[in-house]
């Protein structure tokens, strides 16, 4: 029973004694203040709030840098799912997932990008403004990229505006591309689910595989890559009012001194990533066209799944410098012709997508896509390609996929599904099966008409790095062609024996 005495006086509440805070304080005050502290009850309100972690997502941006529209897709790490994200411009000639790759001068003398720019020159001819400046850049360090019209059409309207020679392609290729990155930024940090998340987030844009082959070229697109996200830091820190062209000369010398958050990935290999996670992939040799607005990158590679692993070997590829942009200034030609008015981007878009309506628009798609597909560069690439497996019976099967703007042309499929025309394979009418790049299955396009082909690259893009598979870029790609079998031969006395 003592021992059950002592145990329940442990429990037992003991009157807590409070010392007087001073030797000035009266024993009635101590008493006092022991008498409210035995009645107080305990105070709910006066508790300190513990407030929920903000967590950390880790945000993957794909970035098309296209010739006439940018695409951008993002995804989570951890989560597989990938979206693109909609810009909701409401632009009539542009859909809702393209950010216009272009810029304009108001006539303030202001550098207007993307949305306001097309929407300054929505009313005036279809090549107005400054367009297509990438394949400038590509073309200033090497002459085989080089699209004089386009150059000429760059350099006209900037004298025609009084802007300095300073404004470069590639200066306005780095701002341009520090508004893409701000602004899908922004859009991102306003989703519901990043409400009370602190993002991390790293860009990966695409580059045709021939440039990052090229040293000269590759090393101007990492300079103004790295110019971009030094203009984008400074941009976000200073918030309104910022002016990103006249800060982009205070910036440029700083360019490459932060640590990046922005990486330049081939084109290519972003492209087929939705086919290595299918189920239709297989070994064998593939080829991929990209229709683009300025160029048609052609990729051809021999993909092998030694023990279920992917192993893209790319023999050749070839950033061509012709795309639809000559399909629409045959359009443009076409619409001077019948309406006796310039041809605005609107006339354009309205032609592409009533293509299939017109006998002689589609008869005009036709003879571009023939002579892209006769063209000597095209022709050239497959050459190269077949270096790589010199044996003609192995390019019997080729698998094409089309991805961009251009794969909705008619006659696309019809076209390309022909072997290039310096092989013999046309002579034995070989055809190649042609299709759109298959859309995966964690491609949400949040209920909008979102054509995967036209976001293909863009979401390979919006994946790590290190998920992008193994690949070899045709530099480094070894000779697969099988070695001969060997042949005895016999001497003389086997095959004349003695009597």
């Amino acid at each position: 029973m003592k021992l059950l005495r002592a145990f329940w006086r442990l429990f037992k509440r003991q009157p807590i004694r409070v010392e007087p805070k001073s030797e000035r304080e009266s024993p009635g005050d101590e008493e006092a203040l022991r008498q409210s502290y035995m009645h107080k009850k305990p105070s709910y309100a006066s508790a300190q709030v513990i407030r929920r972690k903000r967590g950390k997502a880790h945000i993957q941006v794909g970035l098309d840098f296209g010739t006439s529209s940018t695409k951008i897709v993002y995804s989570q790490l951890g989560r597989r799912l990938s979206r693109p994200i909609m810009f909701k411009h409401n632009l009539p000639h542009y859909p809702d997932y393209c950010l216009p790759s272009l810029a304009a001068i108001d006539e303030d003398g202001k550098l207007l990008l993307g949305i306001e720019a097309a929407k300054a020159i929505s009313d005036q001819e279809w090549d107005s403004g400054l367009q297509r400046f990438k394949v400038i850049v590509a073309g200033n360090y090497d002459e085989a990229f080089r699209d004089p019209v386009t150059e000429k059409r760059f350099c006209d309207y900037r004298q025609r505006k009084n802007c300095a020679t300073s404004l470069t392609a590639e200066r306005l290729s780095a701002v341009f591309l520090a508004y893409s990155m701000n602004l899908s930024k922004k859009i991102i940090e306003k989703l519901p689910e990043y409400n009370d998340v602190e993002l991390d987030m790293a860009f990966n844009i695409g580059m045709p595989i021939d440039h990052i082959e090229n040293n000269k070229v590759l090393l101007e697109f990492k300079k103004v890559f790295s110019w971009a996200e030094v203009i984008e830091r400074a941009w976000r820190s200073a918030g309104k009012g910022f002016d990103p062209l006249a800060e982009s000369y205070e910036l440029q010398a700083s360019a490459g001194n932060l640590e990046t958050r922005v990486f330049a990935v081939p084109e290519a290999v972003g492209a087929i990533a939705s086919y290595l996670v299918s189920l239709r992939k297989q070994e064998g040799l593939h080829a991929i066209i990209d229709l683009g607005a300025g160029t048609t990158d052609l990729s051809i590679f021999n993909l092998l799944i030694p023990f279920g692993e992917s192993n893209s070997y790319w023999y050749a590829a070839r950033n061509i410098p012709r795309g639809t942009v000559n399909i629409e200034r045959r359009i443009a030609n076409y619409i001077n012709r019948i309406n006796n008015s310039p041809c605005t981007p609107c006339h354009i878009h309205d032609c592409l997508t009533g293509m299939i309506n017109n006998e002689e628009l589609r008869s005009t798609a036709l003879i571009e896509l023939r002579d892209l597909h006769a063209s000597d560069e095209y022709c050239r690439t497959w050459g190269l390609a077949s270096k790589h497996l010199a044996k003609e019976t192995e390019w019997e099967k080729v698998q094409v996929f089309l991805c961009g703007g251009g794969a909705n042309l008619p006659f696309v499929e019809r076209i390309f599904s022909t072997p290039w025309k310096w092989s013999n394979l046309q002579t034995r009418q070989v055809k190649y099966p042609v299709s759109k790049i298959p859309t995966p299955d964690d491609y949400d396009a949040e209920e909008i008409d979102a054509p995967f082909e036209r976001l293909a690259i863009a979401y390979g893009l919006a994946r790590p790095i290190p998920e992008l598979e193994k690949y070899v870029l045709p530099s480094h790609s070894p000779d697969h062609t099988p070695p001969r079998l060997p042949v005895r031969e016999f001497d003389h006395e086997i095959l004349y024996p003695k009597p």
